[in-house]
C-alpha cells in the first residue's frame, strides 16, 4: 500500500507514530510522512519518505506558543488548514493513496481524506474526551471561557470561510475535534481511557507506541546512578521546558530528600543559569526517556500524553504537574486510576507550593499500591498490543478499502 501520514510539528503527536511507521515500512508498504522540515531526521529514520510542508510552514514554536489555550490552538489549527488544504488536495490527487493517516488535531489532513473520499484512518494520541463526564471543573470552565472571548470570533471566521469554499463537507462531524477517520487509533489502552459514548466500534485502542530503536539517542552517565536509594526522573517534556523557576524550586524542595533525581531541562535550557545544583540532581539537557524509565522507582511529569503513557508502561508511579488543561485532564486520570498523584490542577495551572513535591514523592514512593496500580495499567497498556497491532489495523483498513474500491472523489 501507499500509506500518507500527516502530522502537526509536535513531539507529542510525532513520536507515538515512529514505532508504526518503521512496522509498516517493514511489511513492504511504501510510506509517505508530511511535517515541519526539522523533524525530518527521525521520520527518515522510521523509514518514511520524508516531505515538507510547504512555506510558511507550521512550526513547533508556534504550536507551542499556543498549547496553553485550546480556543488559540483550535484558531491556529483552522488558519493552517485554510493555507494548507488546498495544497493537500492537489497533492493527494498527484499521489492517489490507498489510505490516509492524519494526527487527530491535523484538520487540513481529516478534511483533505473526507473531500476526496481517501479512506482513512485519525491517529489519536490524547484521551478520548468528547463526551466524558466531568472533564471539567468550575474553575476550569471559567478559565477556557476567558480564552474564548477573544478566540470564538476569529474562530467562527475561519470556519465559515472553509465551508464557503469547500461546502458543508468540509467539516463531516458536529464536532472539530478530535479529527476522526472511518478507522481510529488511541495510543492508550481501553481499560486507562475515561468513559464516553463517543467511542465506537471505528476506535482501537493499541496502548503506546513504543520502540528505543526509532527514538534519538542521548550519551547518558549511567555510571552515576547511585544504588540503594530510590531513582526518579523528573521531566517537563518538549513544550514546557523552559520553566527555570520550577526547577529550582524543585531543588530547593528536594535536596535533602533521600533520592536521588535525573532532570531533564530541556535542549533550550541553559542549565548554568539555573543555580547550584544539589549533589543529589543529575542534570542533562536531554535524556535517553525510554531507556532510563526501567531503572526509576517514581516519575514526576507535566502530564504530558507521551510522558504518562511511558512511565505507566514501565509501571512507574506518577507525580504530575500539569501545565495547562489538557495535561491536566491526564493527570486527574492518573489520579482516578490510582497510579499517582496530581498538584496544581487549578488555573494558573502547576502553580504549586515548594513542599507539597517532597510530600506527594514520599507518598508514591512509600505506598505500594500507588506502583501496584501504575504496574496495572502498564500491564494493560502491553496486551493493547502496542505499534504492532496499529499496523495490523492499517492494513486491515487497507483490505477493506480494496474490496470497496475506494477512489479518489472529483472535487
Amino acid at each position: 500500500m501507499k500509506i500518507i501520514f500527516l502530522n502537526v510539528p509536535g513531539h507529542g503527536h510525532v513520536n507515538p507514530t515512529l514505532a508504526l511507521v518503521a512496522e509498516l515500512k517493514q511489511r513492504g508498504h511504501h510510506i509517505i510522512y508530511y511535517n515541519n522540515i526539522t523533524f525530518a531526521a527521525s521520520i527518515q529514520q522510521s523509514g518514511a519518505e520524508f516531505r515538507p510542508y510547504p512555506d510558511p510552514q507550521p512550526t513547533a514554536a508556534a504550536l507551542a506558543e499556543k498549547a496553553s489555550s485550546l480556543p488559540q490552538v483550535s484558531v491556529w489549527l483552522l488558519e493552517q488548514s485554510q493555507r494548507l488544504l488546498p495544497w493537500l488536495l492537489e497533492e493527494l490527487h498527484q499521489e492517489s493513496p490507498d489510505l490516509v493517516v492524519f494526527d487527530s488535531i491535523c484538520l487540513w489532513g481529516m478534511q483533505a481524506a473526507h473531500l476526496l473520499s481517501i479512506p482513512s484512518v485519525a491517529s489519536i494520541t490524547t484521551f478520548v474526551t468528547e463526551g466524558v463526564k466531568g472533564v471539567f471543573t468550575w474553575q476550569d470552565g471559567l478559565a477556557l471561557a476567558g480564552q474564548a472571548v477573544t478566540a470564538l470570533p476569529r474562530l467562527i471566521s475561519q470556519r465559515r470561510q472553509l465551508v464557503r469554499t469547500y461546502g458543508p463537507e468540509v467539516f463531516p462531524h458536529s464536532h472539530i475535534f478530535p479529527c476522526i477517520g472511518d478507522t481510529n487509533l488511541v495510543y492508550t489502552s481501553r481499560e486507562f481511557q475515561p468513559e464516553t459514548d463517543f467511542i465506537n466500534d471505528s476506535f482501537h485502542f493499541v496502548g503506546p507506541s513504543i520502540d528505543t530503536a526509532v527514538r534519538e539517542p542521548a550519551a547518558f552517565p549511567w555510571d552515576k546512578l547511585e544504588n540503594g536509594r530510590p531513582l526518579v526522573y523528573l521531566s517537563l517534556g518538549t513544550i514546557y521546558h523552559n520553566k527555570a523557576a520550577f526547577y529550582r524550586m524543585a531543588f530547593a524542595a528536594l535536596a535533602s530528600h533521600p533520592a536521588q533525581f535525573v532532570l531533564s531541562a530541556g535542549r533550550q535550557t541553559d542549565i548554568t543559569t539555573l543555580g547550584p545544583i544539589p549533589n543529589n540532581f543529575i542534570v542533562r539537557n536531554f535524556v535517553p526517556q525510554l531507556e532510563l524509565l526501567p531503572r526509576v522507582d517514581a516519575f514526576i511529569t507535566h502530564g504530558g500524553m507521551n510522558s504518562i503513557n511511558e512511565g505507566l508502561y514501565f509501571g512507574k508511579p506518577l507525580v504530575v504537574v500539569p501545565q495547562q488543561l489538557e495535561q491536566t485532564i491526564n493527570a486527574r486520570q492518573v489520579a482516578r486510576a490510582g497510579a499517582g498523584i496530581v498538584l496544581g490542577d487549578r488555573p494558573p495551572y502547576g502553580r504549586i507550593h515548594a513542599q507539597e513535591l517532597p510530600h506527594a514523592l514520599t507518598q508514591v514512593l512509600e505506598d505500594v499500591r500507588y506502583r501496584q496500580a501504575a504496574e496495572a495499567i502498564g500491564q494493560s497498556f502491553r496486551g493493547a498490543g502496542g505499534y504492532r497491532r496499529a499496523a495490523d489495523i492499517i492494513e486491515m483498513a487497507g483490505v477493506a478499502q480494496g474490496e470497496t474500491g475506494g477512489r479518489l472523489a472529483s472535487l
